[in-house]
């Protein structure tokens, strides 16, 4: 499953030593030469199942509640030519936030009863789906929550029969913070998850692997350091994952990739220059998207190919195989349809 893009709608002020944040909602996933892409404006969710194909979301703000939606993923083509989805995101009124939880057929939305979770005090972040291709489609859930500020735990709730079971705590609360979750289904049925957390020191990379028998291991990513690894993003592969994150490098931050095998991670390296930050899989997998902060520009990096995309709206674009020349386009979605624009080589003006 290639996984979505959870990038940023708005570019905020940069403070020392941090990127600017990111909100949700620019969601894109793509599965081979399809892909879905969320879009949010003036309150209404509006879900784009290619170019053609809008659905209109029910609506995301009720009075007195918000909702961020956090995880979009493509489930695969029904028989009948027609692509199903789902929608996982945290809806928050004064009674506390709670699972927002969506699958669709097309334009067919029904909403799931989410895990069963308290209500109140108690915070949740990051949801994230376990699906994988084929007929097995959603498998569970995965997100954080925390009944202190600094106190999250990474939840997991298995999805079989048209529902989902109780919920089970896989990690307890670090010494700070936990952020910044990603997971997949990988080839072997086993689930990986990857998330930031703080040690008393910096953000590094946890990991964690529930087997299919229900057991689990993890660890770090990579050994103990003392600068910051942020936003990791998760690829399954045919024997094992990638994986992609930003690293500051004592100066600025850095796209960094690995590759898990066998229960261990492996080949750690630089994937990209100084002020490389939030990547991404894109299209079938092959290739990094990721933003240059100083240049405003996004970058897609893979074989034999980088090519930079200027940015004509705050929002990532789309990457998609131009059918007549075979090269990468980017498209951005505007009011009632999408721009498209080709990219250009690194330090080549358009």
């Amino acid at each position: 499953m290639r996984r979505p893009l959870r990038l940023t709608l708005a570019f905020l002020a940069w403070s020392t030593g941090f990127p600017p944040a990111l909100a949700a909602d620019g969601l894109t996933t793509y599965r081979g030469q399809d892909w879905a892409h969320l879009q949010t404006a003036a309150g209404q969710s509006t879900l784009w199942l290619g170019p053609d194909q809008e659905v209109e979301l029910p609506a995301t703000i009720a009075p007195g509640t918000s909702v961020r939606y956090d995880d979009l993923e493509l489930l695969g083509t029904d028989l009948d030519g027609i692509q199903e989805w789902a929608l996982a995101g945290v809806a928050a009124d004064r009674n506390g936030p709670r699972l927002r939880l969506h699958r669709g057929r097309g334009a067919e939305i029904r909403a799931l009863s989410p895990p069963e979770r308290p209500r109140g005090a108690i915070q949740i972040a990051s949801p994230r789906w376990l699906a994988a291709s084929g007929a097995a489609g959603v498998q569970g859930l995965a997100w954080l929550e925390a009944t202190r500020p600094r106190g999250q735990e990474l939840w997991l709730a298995p999805y079989q029969g048209g529902g989902f079971e109780p919920a089970t705590r896989l990690m307890g609360a670090a010494p700070g913070s936990q952020t910044a979750l990603d997971a997949a289904v990988l080839a072997d049925g086993s689930w990986l998850l990857v998330w930031a957390a703080f040690d008393g020191t910096d953000d590094d990379l946890l990991w964690r692997q529930r087997l299919p028998d229900g057991s689990s291991t993890g660890g770090r990513v990579s050994p103990d350091n003392r600068v910051p690894d942020i936003t990791p993003r998760v690829l399954a592969t045919a024997d094992g994952a990638a994986l992609a994150w930003s690293r500051f490098d004592g100066s600025v931050y850095r796209v960094r990739t690995a590759l898990f095998a066998q229960g261990a991670w492996r080949n750690e390296s630089w994937a990209a220059g100084p002020d490389s930050l939030y990547p991404e899989w894109v299209g079938n997998g092959d290739t990094l998207l990721f933003l240059r902060g100083a240049t405003r520009t996004w970058t897609a990096s893979g074989p034999g190919l980088s090519l930079e995309f200027a940015v004509p709206t705050e929002a990532p674009p789309v990457l998609e195989v131009d059918p007549s020349s075979g090269l990468l386009r980017a498209h951005w979605p505007e009011a009632g349809g999408w721009r498209s624009a080709a990219g250009t080589l690194p330090g080549v003006r358009p």
